[in-house]
């Protein structure tokens, strides 16, 4: 008779994860979103001795002793396997701007990027040197600056803010010694549904198995807490819109914050659309057909209330709306949103459009500033006035949702190349800027607020790219209109006349593929050079070129550029 033995020991658990529960354990024992940062500070400051190599080598970049670059074994360190994109401008006036900031970007992106710790078992964004957490939405915007160089970077990016979930919430921020108990914009499930459409089949496939029912549960989350009997969602506080200071809910220096959890936000509820629409289209990834058209039917149902009851017919803008259903009249860059989301019809659209280019409202010189110019309470503090390029960007994919190409082609080059401009100006790269010059001299941080000015200073962060980095996505997407989705490689030139006579060579090592352009009157001319081989082409103004065709000697003909979400 055979005995049966004992089963093998199991080794011994790695004291990092230990550490890094009980660490968890004791943040969401004190959750708040405000606490004494005594810490906070102290750990910033290791940090930088941490970095030192890494933010001394940038440093020394922007004083012109190297280039913004960093050496492969350096990248390896964090899991980087490829060099960043690489760009050079020339014949224009801003040529030397454009490679200088352009490079500063991914420079900083990766300095930014931090390896598993005791916060996150994965590879985490932070969004600048200031903030040390993850934060939920600027970790869906650095994904989407990240997806250009390193997709599966940008898919660690996001799930770190899935595995820092507190139940079925997406947390605010978490950081190693507190947790917030609010959330923020969702838009997680937008961000990763757009980086899967990147990927060939099977890796799209496992990054949407992965997280999509830990975000499945999230809309649901949001729907039982946040949802108003409207249908339409509000914000428990301001801190979770992300725009704190906005006139919408609070005075410059916050000491007077509005209660938000009874007015319908119209930035929240266009959120939750393109969230859902994330969803469905996850769903339908992964084979959960049930699962898609219930998430899509429910966009379309929101997307109905929002167009019924946020439209002002007067104004021709999208107001939140207070709890005895009175508009909320400031125009801020909320009221634009529901064009990202695919709210209006053609009509409202075109009237959006106007306000968006009208160089008195939100066109100016660095347009679509967070309030509009002739706003009565517009003011150069953060969400007061601002530039801000994750909600610029919003709208700008919304332009081109509708099929206002030029426009969004015209407010992208103005927009990237003033992020540029303003670095090669005083070397930074900031959270937010001034909409009508290249300088950021005049901007404010919650002026009057002495708690903000002793922790985060009285103007805006340097070295951030949690969404400033979208300048480059501007450039590539738009501008460029460069499309990698799938197998494709198709390029759809739209550079303003602003960019005639700029010459580009680009170099996107992750398709080991160098583009050289040069913008002419109506369109581009160039060559495209891929695994051995290479081939001329031209392009007019908004036709695509399939990139791989032209390499073998074929050319798809001047077809539209596709819209785009």
């Amino acid at each position: 008779m055979m005995q049966r033995s004992d089963p093998p020991p199991q080794p011994a658990e790695r004291p990092l994860p230990r550490l890094r529960r009980a660490l968890g354990r004791l943040r969401h024992a004190a959750t708040r979103i405000r606490r004494p940062q005594v810490m906070g500070r102290w750990h910033r400051g290791l940090s930088y001795l941490w970095h030192l190599l890494i933010w001394s080598r940038i440093a020394a970049g922007r004083a012109g002793a190297l280039p913004i670059e960093l050496p492969a074994a350096m990248l390896r360190a964090k899991g980087i396997a490829l060099a960043p994109p690489h760009l050079e401008a020339s014949h224009h006036p801003d040529a030397g701007a454009v490679t200088a900031g352009f490079a500063e970007i991914y420079a900083l992106l990766f300095a930014n990027l931090q390896r598993a710790d005791l916060l996150s078992s994965t590879r985490h964004a932070i969004p600048g040197p200031a903030f040390r957490g993850v934060y939920l939405w600027d970790s869906a915007f650095i994904a989407q600056v990240w997806r250009w160089w390193d997709p599966t970077a940008a898919a660690d990016v996001l799930n770190a803010v899935v595995e820092l979930r507190d139940g079925d919430r997406l947390q605010h921020v978490v950081t190693e010694f507190h947790e917030s108990p609010y959330t923020q914009p969702p838009l997680i499930a937008w961000s990763l549904a757009r980086l899967a459409e990147q990927l060939a089949a099977p890796k799209a496939q496992a990054l949407a198995e992965r997280d999509f029912d830990a975000l499945d549960a999230y809309q649901d989350w949001l729907s039982r807490h946040r949802r108003l009997d409207s249908g339409l969602y509000a914000w428990a506080h301001p801190y979770e819109s992300g725009v704190e200071n906005a006139p919408r809910f609070s005075n410059t220096d916050e000491s007077a914050l509005r209660r938000t959890a009874a007015i319908a936000a119209v930035d929240f509820s266009s959120y939750v659309v393109l969230q859902l629409d994330a969803l469905a289209a996850l769903a339908a990834r992964i084979g959960r057909e049930t699962d898609a058209a219930r998430r899509a039917a429910e966009a379309e149902a929101l997307r109905r209330r929002i167009d019924s009851l946020l439209w002002d017919e007067r104004d021709g803008l999208y107001y939140d709306r207070d709890g005895a259903g009175s508009p909320v009249r400031v125009a801020t860059i909320a009221s634009l949103l529901p064009l990202w989301a695919g709210v209006p019809d053609a009509a409202r659209a075109e009237r959006l459009v106007a306000r968006i280019m009208a160089a008195e409202s939100f066109g100016t010189a660095m347009p679509l500033p967070s309030v509009a110019r002739d706003e009565p309470q517009f003011e150069r503090d953060m969400w007061r006035g601002p530039v801000w390029l994750n909600t610029a960007y919003g709208v700008i994919l919304g332009l081109r949702r509708y099929g206002y190409q030029r426009e969004a082609a015209e407010l992208a080059w103005r927009l990237c190349v003033g992020v540029y401009r303003v670095f090669a100006a005083e070397r930074r790269i900031y959270e937010f800027y001034d909409p009508d010059q290249h300088h950021t001299r005049h901007l404010h941080r919650k002026r009057g607020n002495r708690w903000k000015a002793l922790t985060l200073g009285t103007g805006p962060q340097t070295d951030f790219v949690g969404w400033t980095g979208l300048a480059n996505n501007l450039l590539l997407e738009v501008l460029l209109g460069l499309d990698l989705r799938g197998e494709r490689l198709r390029l759809c030139p739209r550079l303003p006349q602003a960019a005639q006579g700029l010459g580009l060579a680009l170099r996107l090592p992750q398709q080991d593929l160098l583009l050289r352009l040069t913008s002419a009157a109506e369109g581009v001319t160039g060559s495209v050079s891929q695994a051995g081989r290479s081939a001329d082409f031209s392009a007019g103004y908004g036709a695509t070129i399939d990139l791989h065709a032209v390499l073998h000697g074929a050319t798809e003909g001047n077809t539209p550029c596709a819209s785009a979400t």
